[in-house]
Order: structure tokens, then C-alpha cells, then sequence
């Protein structure tokens, strides 16, 4: 019922995106196709690009739990006895993670954009704009947020010795990402001349991106929360510390 409940905001997004669809006529371009048939085959297709790199995550964090611990950049691996998150908040589910990703996304997209505008030109950049943010940029983006949501929904910190200050691996990027999309994300993305095309460009990604992330979302949680022993293992955080509140 829980599951049920915290996808509510997704179906509602995509639910609302078919009715603006079909309420504006079919204009060609909007929601980036010409048929509604392509809207559910597309969320279908970015929520598969999203989930598939979390059968990836234990061998990720079997990598993050080999870093020698005097030469991790973020610190030592941590971790307080019994703080295992069994569920999330729904303020993450809806608003904190999906953020991050579509973020990480937009920031991704347009790095590589910017690669391509001197390589082939801006014409064939802008034309292989999208299907970077949806394709290239989501698979990357869900391998690093899948590593980074993983450590934090295993309790999993980081100590730094010299100030003994604990962290969480994801408590910066809900806030550093979203301004720097603020700042990159309008402006740079969709290179558009006017702030009311850019606002709906990215209105439009948001619309798009929202409900495969939620998805995303729960069943990265739900992947983790089942098997948080082995992956704890993987992690060889034991060894380390357990008494860090």
C-alpha cells in the first residue's frame, strides 16, 4: 500500500501529460513527439535506462569498499549500528531524489552538448540533445546516484579524521545540484533565446523525467532494503567503525 501511495505524484504527472497532450491539439514537438503513443513507450523506455544499472550497485559499492581508507577523497566509511533506513520519507520519494536526478541530468546533457556543438556542429548538437538527456545522461546518472542514495539508505558515512566531522555521501548534492542547474540548466540545455522557451523546455523535460525517476526510486530503495547484508559486506564497512552516531 506504501508503494502504492508514494508512486501517486508519478502517475499523476504522466497521467497529466497524455491530458495536455490531447487538451493542446497534438501540436507537433510537444513532449518532444507527434503521437501519444510515444508517451507511455518513452517512459517505459527512460524508467528501463533508470533501473537497469541497480543490478549493477553491488559491484559498485564492492569498488567503494576496496578504496584504501588513507586515500578516500571523501573520508573513512563509517557506520552507526542499526541505522539502516527501512523507509524513505515521502519528501524524498517526490521531491529531494527526483530533483537530484533530473538535475544530475540536465547537468550531464549539457556538458556533452557542449562537446558535440565543437565537434559537429550546433545543429547536429541540438538534434542529439535529447536523446543524450534521456539516454546517455540517465544511465550515467543512475549508476552515481544509485552508489550515492545506497550508501546513505545503509547508513553509511563519511568520517574525515582531521576535522572528525561525519557526513552522509548524498547531504551535498540536494542542495549544490538543483543552483547549479539553476545557473546551467536554462540557459545552457536548450539554448534558448527567450526565458519563456527555456522555462518551457525545461518545464517540458521535468514533465518527462518526473515519473521515471520516482519509479527509479522506489525500486532502488527496495532493491537496497532487501539486500542490505550483502551489500553491507560488499561495503566491508564493518572493519572499519560501527559505534559512529
Amino acid at each position: 500500500m506504501r508503494g502504492s501511495v508514494a508512486a501517486l505524484p508519478a502517475l499523476f504527472v504522466f497521467t497529466a501529460t497524455l491530458v495536455i497532450y490531447l487538451a493542446s491539439g497534438q501540436p507537433e514537438g510537444l513532449f518532444l513527439t507527434s503521437s501519444i503513443r510515444v508517451i507511455p513507450i518513452r517512459f517505459l523506455f527512460i524508467t528501463l535506462v533508470l533501473t537497469l544499472p541497480v543490478l549493477a550497485l553491488p559491484k559498485l559499492l564492492a569498488l567503494v569498499g576496496k578504496i584504501p581508507a588513507d586515500r578516500a577523497i571523501l573520508g573513512k566509511t563509517v557506520r552507526a549500528p542499526h541505522n539502516i533506513h527501512g523507509n524513505l520519507s515521502l519528501a524524498v520519494i517526490w521531491l529531494l531524489r527526483p530533483l537530484q536526478g533530473i538535475s544530475l541530468s540536465l547537468i550531464f546533457a549539457e556538458r556533452v552538448l557542449s562537446i558535440l556543438e565543437y565537434s559537429v556542429g550546433a545543429s547536429l548538437a541540438q538534434i542529439f540533445a535529447r536523446l543524450i538527456l534521456f539516454l546517455v545522461g540517465g544511465a550515467v546518472s543512475s549508476l552515481f546516484l544509485s552508489t550515492v542514495w545506497a550508501l546513505d539508505d545503509l547508513g553509511v558515512k563519511f568520517y574525515f579524521g582531521r576535522t572528525g566531522e561525519i557526513r552522509m555521501a548524498g547531504s551535498s548534492i540536494g542542495t549544490v545540484i538543483p543552483l547549479i542547474t539553476g545557473a546551467i540548466g536554462i540557459t545552457s540545455v536548450f539554448h534558448s533565446n527567450l526565458p519563456m522557451d527555456a522555462f518551457m523546455n525545461l518545464f517540458q523535460t521535468i514533465m518527462i523525467l518526473y515519473p521515471p525517476y520516482v519509479v527509479f526510486i522506489l525500486i532502488h530503495h527496495k532493491f537496497v532494503v532487501r539486500r542490505r547484508l550483502s551489500l553491507l559486506k560488499r561495503l566491508r564497512v564493518k572493519r572499519i567503525e560501527t559505534k559512529v552516531g
